[in-house]
């Protein structure tokens, strides 16, 4: 996976990432990862959700990780 097919949600509105998703898969990305953190997991999960259930029913969510990351030690 290249930089490319990568996805960090922020503080845009939902459909911008739903963008984002639509536009790498419709470049031939195979797979598009989105990361967040914090508050963007919501947003995140949300544009995934939107990409599947509303543009590209074909396509399925993979996987879903969540988890913390250690940068205190």
């Amino acid at each position: 996976m290249s930089q490319k097919d990568l996805i960090y949600v922020g503080d845009k509105p939902v459909m911008k990432y739903v963008q984002a998703i639509i536009t790498q898969i419709g470049e031939g990305a195979e797979e598009v990862s989105v990361k967040a953190r914090g508050r963007a997991i919501n947003r995140a999960a949300d544009a995934a959700e939107i990409v599947r259930n509303r543009f590209l029913e074909k396509y399925d969510i993979r996987e879903i990780k969540t988890g913390t990351e250690r940068w205190y030690e």
